[in-house]
C-alpha cells in the first residue's frame, strides 16, 4: 500500500513540475501576473512599472494583469513587486477562453 501511495505522490509531483516548467514566461512574450484579491488597478499597474514592464490589459475582477517585457528577469521583478503568480500569457489566455466558453 505504501508503494502505491508513494508512486501516486511521485507522479503528482512530476505532473506539477512539468506544468510549472511549461508555464514559465519567456522574455519578450506576454505574461499574466496574479495579484492579491482586491488589488486596485493603480497598485497593479505601479507594480508592473516598478518591475520595468509594459501594460497590456488589467482585470480588477480577478486581480490579474497582462504585461510584456524584454528583460529575462522581469518575472522575478514582478514577484518582488507583489505578484503572487506569474505565468506565460498564452497558457493563461487559453484558461480565459475556456471560462468564457463555459458561461
Amino acid at each position: 500500500m505504501r508503494e502505491i501511495a508513494f508512486g501516486l505522490l511521485l507522479a503528482a509531483a512530476i505532473v506539477v513540475t512539468a506544468f510549472l516548467a511549461a508555464m514559465w514566461p519567456e522574455p519578450g512574450r506576454p505574461l499574466v501576473a496574479f495579484f492579491p484579491a482586491g488589488s486596485s488597478a493603480r497598485a497593479m499597474s505601479e507594480a508592473v512599472a516598478r518591475a520595468g514592464g509594459s501594460l497590456l490589459d488589467i482585470d480588477t475582477g480577478s486581480a490579474t494583469i497582462t504585461t510584456i517585457a524584454d528583460d529575462a528577469g522581469f518575472p522575478t521583478a514582478l514577484y518582488r513587486s507583489g505578484a503572487w503568480l506569474v505565468l506565460d500569457g498564452s497558457v493563461a489566455q487559453l484558461c480565459a477562453r475556456f471560462r468564457r466558453w463555459r458561461t
